[in-house]
């Protein structure tokens, strides 16, 4: 019964929602003084994958400080975090920790909720917009057949697509004094209607050489677009190693770190 009022407090707040780090606060003259700090609302994933197996991911941790958070109607009791990702609200005891991290796994540009109740069923809530971006790491060793690499560029929100695909990719033919040849590749970016966005110009690569293409997509469509690796020969074995990032417009919120001693709250209180 309490999580379902909660959860309820919770819906009822993000409509009355303002903004914090620098953005326009919705009036409010409730009890609450609410007082939170955190110091990332942006940050990249990063992905690596090795020969088509993921070996590695990191996601954007976030950590919200609510513990000067006071009102004057009572004693706070609960403290909450919405990702804005579908994920359920993180709630907490306030007598407990005045602190809440979140990891985010998936990009976009998310609408966060955060928000405070107190023990009179007093409540007050802000956004915060979090910018979340992703890096891919992709190689492929001795290969005479590059797989395709997909790039699913959907949000994961209801919100803007990306800004941009930025890729960065190396072809490397590797020595072979033996049997070694000249290898040609071309590189081919389609979106997720099958169309081909772009076909870099061929490059020849010698043995024991490589080649580097370099290109900033801004036509987005959502969807999983694919990067394509062809080469003009199958005799001959080529490493490969890019770096795709999918990249959103800087429209994070701004910051509010925590402050020096001489500036806490209660340092100010005492002053007065």
């Amino acid at each position: 019964m309490l999580a379902s009022v909660l959860l309820g407090i919770v819906v009822l707040s993000a409509s009355l929602a303002g903004c914090l780090g620098g953005d326009d606060n919705e009036e409010y003259d409730g009890p609450i003084d609410f007082v939170v700090y955190y110091e990332t609302t942006s940050g990249i994933i990063t992905e690596s994958i090795q020969n088509n197996q993921q070996v590695s991911e990191e996601g954007v941790d976030v950590v919200f400080d609510f513990s000067y958070t006071k009102s004057s109607a009572g004693v706070i009791s609960t403290f909450w975090f919405d990702a804005g990702d579908g994920s359920n609200p993180v709630m907490v005891n306030a007598a407990e920790t005045g602190e809440i991290s979140y990891t985010y796994l998936t990009h976009g540009i998310f609408v966060a909720g955060i928000g405070a109740i107190d023990d009179q069923d007093n409540e007050y809530s802000e956004n915060v917009t979090i910018r979340i971006e992703k890096q891919i790491t992709w190689s492929e060793s001795s290969t005479t057949n590059p797989r395709s690499m997909n790039i699913d560029v959907t949000p994961d929100c209801e919100c803007a697509l990306p800004e941009q695909i930025q890729i960065d990719s190396t072809v490397t033919n590797g020595e072979n004094l033996a049997f070694g040849s000249p290898v040609t590749v071309t590189w081919y970016l389609n979106n997720s209607a099958g169309e081909a966005v772009i076909e870099s110009p061929p490059e020849q690569i010698a043995d024991g050489q490589n080649a580097n293409w370099k290109h900033n997509e801004f036509a987005i469509i959502t969807g999983v677009w694919t990067l394509e690796i062809g080469l003009n020969q199958d005799q001959e074995n080529v490493d490969i190693s890019q770096t795709i990032t999918i990249a959103y417009a800087a429209d994070e919120s701004t910051t509010n770190p925590f402050p020096t001693e001489e500036q806490t709250p209660e340092n100010e209180e005492e002053e007065e």
